[in-house]
């Protein structure tokens, strides 16, 4: 039992992403059965340990992860690794603002996000699609599986990468967003009135 324990946990490790229970008993030459009921137990283990690892039910399998509170300590890591810097504070707005247009993240960052975003794009955290006269800029499966934000909490601290100025800002745009969206509001609504004492007229007209 214990060989399997540490066989399983070897694969959990070396993958580093989500996996499904049928592809562990395929690499561990084990039942589906042995494997879940392994998987359990080594949960159990960490959980008693108070390990600052832990495993988890994903949509598409179990993952071998840091925990919330761990998470700015590997955010920094990161940060000072593959990614610079301004890059992490413009994939952080990214994430925060998430679903989010091309054209925002630069208002919020400065012009210097195209180029981040390009690099980004490159990296293939990010992927961008056609969105009127800007682009839609979409989280990738490599950016969910390499950080891995399983709750509010660990989102919030990954998010400690955008400075005071950008959330000031951000709050500003919200503002305006909602402001622009209320006069709109406003403005349909008068058109609706329009057209319904246009529509009045022309019926008292035949009348």
């Amino acid at each position: 039992m214990e060989e399997i324990l540490k066989r399983i946990e070897a694969v959990l490790f070396a993958v580093g992403k989500e996996i499904t229970s049928e592809r562990i008993a395929s690499l561990c030459s084990l039942e589906v059965k042995q494997v879940e009921e392994t998987i359990q137990t080594l949960t159990t283990h960490y959980a008693e340990m108070n390990n600052s690892l832990h495993i988890v039910k994903k949509e598409n399998g179990w993952k071998l992860t840091v925990r919330d509170q761990f998470v700015p300590l590997v955010s920094s890591l990161v940060s000072n690794t593959e990614l610079e810097r301004p890059l992490m504070e413009t994939l952080a707005v990214i994430a925060w603002r998430y679903p989010v247009v091309q054209s925002e993240v630069v208002k919020l960052r400065n012009a210097k996000a195209y180029d981040h975003m390009k690099q980004l794009e490159e990296m293939g955290f990010v992927a961008k699609e056609k969105h009127g006269r800007t682009f839609k800029v979409k989280l990738t499966k490599k950016f969910f599986e390499y950080f891995d934000l399983p709750s509010d909490d660990a989102k919030q601290a990954f998010l400690k990468h955008v400075s005071a100025e950008v959330l000031k800002e951000a709050e500003d745009v919200d503002k305006e967003a909602d402001e622009v969206e209320r006069l709109n509001e406003l403005q349909g609504k008068e058109l609706e009135g329009q057209d319904e004492i246009s529509k009045a007229m022309t019926e008292a007209k035949k009348e």
